[in-house]
């Protein structure tokens, strides 16, 4: 049986892919093999990178460094492994290691790899002529995007990676130490399959994609249109450091993952969007995936806050048939986005009711029961704080429970297993944000996250 790779570009019909393939195999290691195509008749050498790494095991990993992790190779996959987060390492520099991923040409250009792939989301480019992703150019031809698999994007140039989902095998992935089934992220059935598009809005001072023209990226669930005059929940969930709104839908699968909470009753159709927090304005660095270093510094969190204060929230709630109160309104996010969310929390209680700070990487001062004797709206939110469990943010979402803690706000705590600080645990988080958090009843108390649906 043959899976063909599927791809919604902006919204539109999906398209089969014959780049990369993913095949239902019936045998070890894992059940399923991904084939890789590429043509280049003037490479060299062609690793698959970018984003796509080696697997390790709950045994051997360490939220510290990627040298003592198992970075296995996947032919050698047994039942409870996953990949984290680590860079690839420059080779030939670590002759006691070869990357597996590494793609073979018979002499005529076509170069072929394939690799027994688990259950999860993998994002990934092609390395050419170069050993270290973050070496490679795409101004240089050095990191090629796969032809065939266009990444979800607003402009060109605001992706650099493709994504691909493998399917779960239980005759052969399954394990008794973790749950590393990640189908929630494939495809709805046909019916409960909403629409996600990138949309360009007035936002005067902004840089790009035009100037005072800002984007976001938006999910309509499958209902949405349909029932005269209905207003949808809405959920804000934000990128990280060296993103954009388009990631979430890109790199994590977003829709797919919100047609399965809404297919399955968890959650009511809601609607999400996805806005972008660089070039906001001449003030703050000028930041695209192809043309600039990660290394931009983030804008701070208040700034974008009073940005999207002033400009975004009011253009969504007038263009769109969303609700325009806290009782149906979130905001979440990961990483840095994580640390937007918090900056909603605290400085923007009033407009949500719910939020997320998923591999939140933030830093004391933290609210303290002088901040919660002003604002005490703070005890009567529904807040989620969740991060994996090789996360490199680990200690600072910890600090921010303690922090949560002392003052008596009550939450949701989700540790993902097998996390790092990457999509398989955002993943991972969104979809337990959305079946224990997002329109629960408040205050959050002990039988929080054993309801299903909430009516909003």
């Amino acid at each position: 049986m043959v899976l063909f790779t599927a791809f919604a570009l902006a919204g539109l019909v999906a398209i089969g892919l014959a780049s990369v393939t993913i095949r239902k195999t019936g045998r070890a290691p894992t059940g399923y093999e991904v084939d890789f195509r590429y043509v280049n008749a003037t490479a060299k050498r062609v690793l698959v990178g970018g984003g796509i790494q080696p697997l390790t095991d709950q045994f051997h990993a360490t939220g510290t460094s990627y040298r003592f992790n198992g970075r296995y190779d996947p032919w050698k996959y047994q039942p409870g492994d996953f990949y984290v987060s680590n860079p690839s390492p420059q080779l030939p520099a670590e002759p006691a290691y070869k990357w597996p991923y590494e793609m073979k040409s018979s002499g005529d250009g076509v170069w072929t790899y394939t690799a027994p792939l688990p259950s999860g989301i993998y994002s990934f480019a092609y390395l050419v002529n170069c050993n270290y992703a973050p070496n490679c150019s795409i101004d240089t031809g050095q990191l090629v995007i796969d032809p065939d698999l266009p990444p979800f994007m607003n402009v060109h140039g605001d992706q650099v990676a493709s994504s691909f989902q493998v399917p779960f095998d239980a005759n052969f992935q399954a394990s008794p130490e973790l749950n590393t089934n990640f189908d929630y992220a494939l495809d709805a059935p046909a019916g409960h399959r909403g629409t996600v598009k990138t949309v360009n809005y007035t936002s005067p001072g902004s840089i790009h994609p035009a100037q005072d023209v800002h984007d976001f990226s938006i999910y309509l669930p499958a209902e949405y249109g349909s029932v005269p005059g209905k207003k949808y929940p809405l959920l804000y969930l934000s990128h990280g450091a060296g993103g954009n709104g388009a990631d979430w839908e890109n790199l994590g699968r977003m829709s797919h993952i919100m047609d399965n909470l809404i297919r399955l009753g968890h959650i009511p159709p809601t609607v999400v969007v996805t806005p972008s927090f660089y070039n906001l304005d001449s003030e703050g660095p000028f930041f695209i995936y192809g043309n600039k270093s990660l290394s931009v510094p983030v804008p701070p969190a208040p700034h974008v806050r009073g940005n999207f204060q002033k400009y975004l929230f009011p253009w969504v709630e007038s263009h769109y048939d969303v609700c325009q109160n806290a009782s149906c309104r979130a905001f979440a996010g990961l990483s840095m986005g994580g640390v937007l969310s918090y900056e909603m929390f605290v400085n923007a209680t009033d407009m949500f009711d719910y939020y997320g700070m998923f591999s939140p990487a933030t830093n004391p001062p933290y609210i303290d029961a002088a901040s919660v004797a002003a604002n005490p709206a703070l005890l009567k939110k529904g807040t989620m704080v969740a991060y994996g469990l090789y996360d490199f943010v680990f200690p600072q979402a910890r600090d921010l429970q303690t922090a949560f803690d002392a003052v008596g706000i009550r939450y949701i705590n989700r540790v993902s297993p097998f996390g790092s600080h990457y999509w398989n645990t955002w993943q991972d988080a969104l979809w337990w944000f959305g079946i224990k958090v997002l329109w629960k009843p408040l205050p959050f108390g002990v039988q929080t996250g054993r309801q299903r649906a909430a009516s909003v």
